[in-house]
């Protein structure tokens, strides 16, 4: 067999290993892909001295090519080329393709609210279509996602055995916005502040604020915020929202529940009396009606609120409006242009009272009572059925009085039970010292007849139309209310009080 010298040029997608011609057959050896395959193509014009793996195995070898020869291909190579099938492209030898290292990526563990809400059904097989919040509430500290570093990838190797170094990964390009910080080392994203997260253009930001560029519906939903909520339409009916940081709302509420740790600042609000709004700090609000309000801070209110019961351990002032129908409760004043009407329900005014602990107080009192008389019933009841003879009942009637009697005497125990923990803690109840209590309420226009004012021991409707302004506090020592001439909130009723007593003195 006689060969040719190896000619190295280039193909379309191959490079000329060497070329073998005898009077038996003619060889091409060709690499492939980047010298990661070798190829033989052979012509056999003798098929009786067709070339053997032997001599092919050995071609391979003197082209440096060795532990990457598929030896069952070149058998069959060969057996294929003997039958005179010449075959084509026939791989011989494979090398190993580097892999490539992996880019590196972020992975976000908490919700955006990009996904469609899972409108998942309740154990009674019952859809809430207002549950549509897809968002998840972060706080400081908290794991929000992780930056995973491109890898290296692994190196490959060519027919040859030459090696091929891999590309390596590239970074990600994951950033850190406002609100949080990413751990050079650990790769951790962490919240630095509460609200919720936000990741556009590569940035992961923690905001605090979630607005509602039009109505609370069922596109909406009830909102839930480790933030603030600004809403600048309406909210719907039965549509709940909660904040930690504080809410404004710009359009009207309707009856549903509002509550937050920040101020609050709604329009009118028509709670058509299950509306409520449960706040830690200042209230503001155009107008009220039918609404229950708890506020552990000023109460704020531009107009007038109409048969709704407010509770302040602030003020409650409403200053260019009236106050008709329902109940206020305020510690440290209330003030008000107009107070009552002559039609419509009672006004009922209590001031210097911190509401907690009064209604804390009458919770114990009513459900003392309500105890004591379930009590009266069970053992009228359970009297009666001991009275029967059972030994002369039916065996079925028998055992269902012996299980009712079981019954109610365990509600019994039960209920005694929780009357003596509650009969002792009304026992020590204890209200405690408030230094800006201040039972004082001011009317600056008119206070109508039929309105209740409860401040400090006294309790008194008003028989009388009264024009102000006027300050309103009770006369310790002959009983009853004084109206004084006008005062600020800020002057204190215990103050006045001290200040009559010397004058008189």
């Amino acid at each position: 067999m006689s060969a040719v010298s190896a000619q190295q040029g280039v193909d379309i997608g191959a490079k000329l290993i060497g070329e073998f011609i005898n009077d038996a057959y003619t060889l091409r050896i060709e690499a492939h892909n980047n010298l990661l395959e070798c190829r033989g193509t052979i012509t056999v014009h003798d098929t009786a001295n067709s070339i053997s793996p032997a001599d092919l195995i050995s071609i391979l070898r003197n082209h440096n090519i060795t532990t990457t020869v598929d030896l069952e291909q070149v058998a069959i190579f060969c057996t294929e080329a003997a039958q005179g099938e010449d075959p084509e492209q026939f791989v011989l030898a494979q090398g190993k393709p580097p892999v490539h290292g992996q880019d590196g990526w972020f992975e976000l563990i908490v919700a955006t609210g990009e996904d469609s809400p899972d409108r998942a059904e309740d154990a009674q097989g019952k859809i809430d279509f207002k549950q549509v919040q897809t968002f998840a509430n972060v706080n400081p500290d908290q794991h929000i996602g992780t930056v995973h570093p491109p890898t290296d990838g692994e190196a490959g190797y060519t027919i040859t055995n030459e090696a091929v170094p891999p590309l390596a990964g590239k970074p990600c390009q994951t950033r850190a916005g406002n609100g949080v910080k990413i751990d050079e080392e650990s790769g951790h994203a962490i919240a630095q502040q509460a609200g919720r997260v936000i990741f556009d253009n590569n940035r992961l930001s923690v905001v605090d604020e979630f607005v509602v560029n039009g109505d609370v519906d069922l596109k909406v939903g009830h909102i839930s915020f480790n933030g603030f909520v600004d809403i600048k339409g309406d909210i719907l009916d039965d549509f709940n929202i909660s904040a930690t940081k504080g809410i404004n709302v710009t359009g009207a509420v309707g009856a549903c529940e509002i509550s937050s740790e920040g101020p609050i600042t709604v329009g009118a609000m028509a709670g058509k009396g299950r509306g409520k709004i449960i706040g830690s700090s200042t209230l503001h609000a155009r107008y009220l009606n039918g609404v229950n309000v708890e506020c552990h801070g000023d109460v704020i209110i531009t107009h007038e609120t109409r048969n709704s019961t407010i509770k302040s351990t602030g003020r409650v002032v409403v200053e260019k409006g009236l106050i008709t129908g329902g109940e206020i409760v305020a510690l440290e004043g209330v003030e008000v242009k107009t107070l009552g009407a002559q039609v419509g329900s009672k006004t009922s005014v209590t001031s210097g009272i911190y509401f907690p602990e009064a209604d804390r107080l009458n919770f114990l009192r009513n459900q003392i009572k309500s105890l004591v008389s379930q009590l009266k019933r069970i053992s009228t009841t359970l009297k009666s059925l001991n009275k029967k003879p059972l030994t002369n009942q039916r065996k079925a009637l028998r055992e269902a009085i012996e299980l009712r009697i079981g019954i109610l005497t365990q509600r019994q125990v039960n209920l005694d039970t929780e009357r003596e923990e509650l009969a002792e803690e009304l026992l020590n109840f204890a209200e405690e010292d408030h230094p800006t209590a201040n039972p004082k309420v001011n009317v600056l226009g008119l206070l109508k007849e039929g309105v209740i004012i409860n401040l400090g021991e006294t309790h008194e409707e008003i028989t009388t139309e009264i024009s102000g302004p006027v300050s309103i506090v009770e006369n310790p020592q002959q009983g009853g209310l004084r109206y004084l001439m006008y005062s600020p909130l800020q002057i204190n009723a215990d103050d006045l009080e001290s200040a009559l007593e010397f004058e008189e003195a």
